[in-house]
């Protein structure tokens, strides 16, 4: 384990034991239909610096490099190959040490801080703040500060943890466990449009982990899961890409798989509507397991029952 901050909070064993080991994995964009609601496009900047789009791919998982990095793989898709160019604008470092990376219809690139070591280059004052890389030029500033509300403490010195975009209104969907300690879910999942720069909604308490958008049953919802137990909710989103309603569970990850209360890390949509659901051993302890065990749920929506049926894990 890696991470060493200062503390006993709960909180940061939710992140530390948890997020910090799969926010600095790999971070390697991934081609995906527009149908799975995955419309980004490939930042121009990558080839006028002469990079090869199709073997580069962007990544803050270096350990011994802060910030954000473009590089260059003798092999696509393998993590063991070897790295035949890199490179990173000096902007690239103004946000610490980052993790999520998003990348929009424009090629524009979102990310955000996480303390990584310790907060020397994260301080807490930044943990809610959202930079972006433009896509023609390269160069990365400060796109927006999420409110803070009761989010700076000693307790917990984080902030995002996860992005996602609906493209159809251009919005960004950013969660963040600001505020939140380890009997208090304070987090909030804001809604926000990417032209205008503000907030147009926000649902409260709660520390998604895992978020994803899927199309289905006539309705484009925002699928997450938390920290806090196995089961995955969904809010369903309106043309302006606000929230209709309020979340409530569809299905559960509880009693399947080899552990059988795993909690969410990522959710992914097929082109057909269905769920990947990677889910991951976590508990609010001390102890943080030496391999981190993921196992992959596959789920698909039955119009018959309206209901979200397991079919498999891989």
């Amino acid at each position: 384990m890696k991470l060493k901050l200062h503390t006993n909070a709960g909180i940061i064993l939710f992140i530390a034991c948890c997020l910090l080991p799969i926010l600095h994995s790999s971070c390697k964009e991934e081609v995906v239909d527009f149908d799975a609601n995955n419309c980004k496009r490939n930042p121009p900047f990558i080839q006028t610096m002469g990079f090869d789009a199709k073997s580069s791919f962007f990544s803050t998982s270096d350990i011994k490099t802060m910030g954000l990095l473009l590089l260059q793989s003798e092999q696509p898709g393998n993590p063991n190959a070897r790295i035949t160019k890199s490179f990173q604008h000096p902007s690239w470092k103004k946000g610490g040490w980052l993790a999520p990376i998003l990348i929009d219809d424009a090629g524009n690139i979102f990310t955000s801080p996480a303390p990584f070591i310790n907060i020397l280059d994260n301080p807490i004052a930044n943990n809610n703040t959202i930079y972006r890389v433009d896509a023609g030029t390269g160069e990365m500033q400060e796109f927006l500060r999420l409110p803070f509300e009761d989010s700076i403490n000693s307790q917990n010195p984080y902030g995002i943890i996860g992005m996602v975009y609906l493209c159809e209104t251009g919005t960004l969907y950013v969660s963040s466990v600001a505020g939140s300690r380890l009997h208090e879910e304070n987090g909030h999942i804001y809604a926000i449009d990417v032209k205008s720069k503000k907030i147009i909604d926000q649902i409260n308490h709660i520390d998604a982990m895992g978020m994803g958008i899927s199309y289905a049953a006539g309705k484009r919802q925002l699928f997450f899961g938390t920290g806090r137990n196995s089961d995955v909710q969904s809010v369903t989103l309106n043309a302006a890409g606000k929230y209709s309603g309020k979340p409530e569970v569809v299905f559960t990850l509880q009693n399947l798989g080899s552990r059988g209360d795993d909690k969410v890390r990522r959710i992914r949509s097929g082109p057909s509507g269905n769920l990947a659901v990677s889910g991951i051993e976590f508990n609010f302890n001390l102890v943080a397991p030496r391999e981190k065990q993921e196992t992959v749920y596959e789920f698909v929506y039955d119009e018959e029952s309206q209901k979200w049926v397991f079919q498999k894990p891989r």
